[in-house]
């Protein structure tokens, strides 16, 4: 693992995200012991978290980074997690699930329609009779009016970086540019920079294709700038 990578530093840059939302929607829908796959689970925030309210939770995701990071964590807490390295657009072989989260608006990471729809026929497939998928993501008006122009600069003693957003190649998507400089052992800083794309469609079209595959949308809730669904697998 790369120290001076973007996942090394993520819980550092993400340390104001309030997690509670997530928890508490999975302690609404589904009682402990549950099975639950966190999908897109990075440094394994949300695994530790929902493992402590009494749920057996898998961490999937493609950065390897992250899951090392994940698996380090789990070392301090003198525990073991399941982890699995693979893209969330490949979760068929996957079963047994009572519930599938994509937190943190991980599905935004996905460029096509065809990649959300990849995504949500897999999760369908890897969930139990009456499983649920909950997800988040951005909202056309968060990518269009939030995110214009965005500039943003955090400057502590080991870690100091620059957080820019531009509009990406396809309707509502963007490309966040992060340069980092974090500090060594010897003093110096090291600088690296990261880009990462993101894309969101209509709230109306995510409903489309979570009815496509195979659910019915239980709820949506959130604001202008971020929407959770909740749906369960039918049928």
């Amino acid at each position: 693992m790369s120290y001076n990578s973007f996942a090394y530093h993520y819980d550092k840059m993400m340390a104001d995200v309030d997690y509670s939302w997530w928890i508490q929607t999975i302690k609404n829908y589904l009682t402990k012991g549950c099975r639950v796959l966190d999908v897109g689970c990075g440094t394994g925030t949300l695994i530790f978290a929902l493992i402590d309210v009494g749920y057996e939770v898998t961490g999937l995701d493609l950065s390897e980074d992250m899951l090392v990071v994940a698996n380090e964590k789990a070392k301090t807490r003198n525990m073991t997690i399941d982890l699995i390295h693979r893209d969330m657009r490949e979760l068929d072989g996957l079963t047994d699930f009572d519930c599938i989260l994509i937190a943190v608006d991980s599905l935004n990471y996905l460029e096509t329609e065809v990649d959300v729809q990849l995504t949500f026929t897999g999760a369908y497939s890897a969930l139990n009779e009456a499983g649920l998928l909950i997800f988040d993501v951005h909202t056309p008006h968060k990518m269009v009016e939030t995110f214009q122009d965005y500039l943003y600069v955090e400057n502590a003693d080991d870690l100091t970086y620059i957080w820019h957003i531009e509009e990406g190649k396809y309707p509502l998507s963007v490309v966040h540019e992060l340069t980092i400089f974090a500090k060594n052992e010897a003093g110096s800083y090291l600088r690296t920079v990261e880009h990462h794309f993101q894309r969101t469609f209509e709230m109306v079209q995510y409903e489309a294709w979570l009815v496509q595959a195979g659910f019915e949308v239980v709820a949506i809730t959130g604001d202008e700038d971020r929407q959770l669904f909740i749906a369960r697998k039918v049928g």
